[in-house]
């Protein structure tokens, strides 16, 4: 929902959880469509037409209901049911249970006493849904392959009688569904498979690909633009600054400075020995004061040695700005799926350090601020996933906006810490705007980046420039940044902490 997603604790409050969606499948869409137009023109003959349908169905929920109290459930399901739990990282109860009672009822529906293990893989998916760990940015809607395949692997896991039980049933079900196909009612008007011719491929897909194939880094035209999916993000560096920022205190979690002060705003995560009498630690005080004992009035005996005081951690908000290459020199090497899912993955930390993000992309003639400084971290990654990419490289307006940005928000937050994060690969071949289209990109360039670098603002510049020979120029931009310079590969090596140098003034 807009409102942002429900707690964990809420949702498992919900027993099932099914998916509704409209199919997507051009004869049952038809079919839907062609017994809805029935129903408004003739509700009475279209109602009458599934009586028979809608009676059988309601004297087997009857049959079920009255032999669910007989249903048993053995051992090895309730062993299956805590395995799938543990296996999808569900730590309530609340699943196995309710994976057990709709099990069960399951198999009453079916006209069985006995829970079998395709009983238990039907009723896993609406139970699990909603439960299962997720990771940032996934929707609960999310991962329906994925769940499938897990599921899957554990019932292939089974010993062999139960496969081959539960294989048995589903024969049995499946000729069930088909004799009940056969009798549902006809309205006279025929299939959706006599109307509806099925899709033909007319080459589209191959002529996309091949234009994709094109190297068009110095493409002007808007047109080329194409859209790509981040790849999978992976295990990132950590980003660390070495040196505490100035900031409003706030939820972020990257930038910590520990103090006895402000302990309106701060919060108490220690203490430490004082001899003064204020802003005691009154746990740690009783604590070191038990071994004195009581005096004659019950009271404890607390000493000056024995006085604790309380020791702060103040956190402060950290605002990272994301300024993203989307020139067609990144969709021509196809990178831009790499680079998206390394934006990505950067998201997800900012995420759980609970910063703030603003997103400026640059393609084409000149560079746009994609995203305000916001708090959604979800709204950025869905706006960097419809991010096309295709034309030129305005790096110098980028710079420009970037400049300009931090200037704003400098004055109207001017606590706010700053890291600023850019992804490039070393090029510049579009003029500022504001020159009239002529004039030296790079020098444009330069010039801008010079600018920047004179604001000591944090800055990491990650080079998306692959390959044995690196045309770009991504070193030299750095230097004038100030920036820590990194090659994008490098980003991903597992536990490891990069720590961003403050820029010198």
């Amino acid at each position: 929902p807009e409102e942002g997603e429900l707690r964990p604790q809420l949702l498992d409050r919900f027993g099932l959880m099914v998916n509704v969606a409209a199919p997507t499948d051009v004869k049952e869409r038809c079919e839907v469509v062609r017994q809805r137009m029935q129903y408004e023109r003739h509700p009475v003959d279209f109602g009458a037409a599934w009586v028979d349908a809608e009676r059988e169905l309601t004297e087997k929920i009857k049959a079920a209901q009255e032999c669910l109290p007989n249903v048993i459930l053995g051992d090895e399901m309730l062993l299956l049911i805590s395995e799938i739990c543990i296996e999808f990282k569900v730590g309530s109860l609340r699943a196995d249970l309710t994976m057990y009672k709709a099990s069960t009822a399951l198999a009453a529906y079916r006209g069985r006493l006995e829970v079998l293990p395709e009983d238990v893989r039907d009723v896993a998916e609406w139970v699990l849904t909603h439960r299962r760990r997720r990771q940032p940015f996934e929707s609960p809607m999310d991962g329906p392959k994925s769940m499938d395949d897990k599921l899957d692997e554990i019932m292939n896991s089974l010993p062999p009688e139960n496969n081959n039980q539960s294989k048995d049933d589903n024969a049995s079900n499946q000729q069930n569904d088909d004799d009940k196909s056969e009798q549902a009612p006809n309205n006279g008007n025929g299939s959706a498979t006599e109307d509806e011719p099925s899709p033909q491929d007319d080459g589209q897909s191959s002529q996309q690909n091949e234009q994709t194939n094109k190297d068009d880094g110095n493409v002007s035209n808007d047109d080329q633009m194409q859209t790509f999916t981040a790849s999978k993000p992976g295990q990132i560096k950590q980003l660390r600054l070495n040196q505490k920022q100035k900031g409003a205190t706030g939820s972020g979690r990257r930038n910590n400075s520990t103090s006895s002060q402000q302990k309106t705003i701060r919060r108490y995560v220690r203490s430490t020995p004082t001899d003064k009498a204020v802003d005691l630690a009154l746990d740690a005080t009783l604590r070191a004061a038990a071994p004195n004992g009581l005096s004659k009035d019950g009271q404890p005996i607390i000493l000056p040695e024995n006085y604790r005081k309380k020791v702060y951690n103040s956190t402060t908000d950290t605002l990272i700005l994301f300024v993203v290459d989307a020139s067609g020199s990144m969709s021509a090497r196809k990178r831009m799926e790499t680079v998206k899912g390394a934006v990505i993955s950067l998201l997800m930390d900012a995420y759980q350090q609970r910063d703030k993000v603003g997103v400026i992309a640059f393609r084409g003639t000149k560079a746009e601020v994609l995203l305000e400084p916001t708090r959604s971290v979800e709204l950025a990654e869905r706006q960097l996933q419809r991010l096309p990419t295709g034309g030129r490289t305005p790096l110098a307006h980028a710079l420009s906006l970037t400049s300009d940005m931090i200037h704003r928000l400098r004055r109207h937050e001017p606590d706010q810490a700053l890291l600023l994060i850019v992804l490039r690969d070393g090029k510049a071949n579009v003029p500022l705007p504001d020159s009239g289209g002529v004039g030296d990109a790079w020098k444009q360039t330069e010039q801008m980046a010079a600018q920047i670098g004179q604001l000591d603002v944090p800055t990491l510049l990650l080079d998306t420039d692959s390959g044995h020979v690196r045309v770009g120029r991504g070193k030299e931009l750095s230097q004038l940044l100030r920036a820590d310079y990194l090659l994008l590969e490098d980003m991903t090596a597992d536990g490891l902490v990069h720590t961003i140098r403050q820029a010198a003034g």
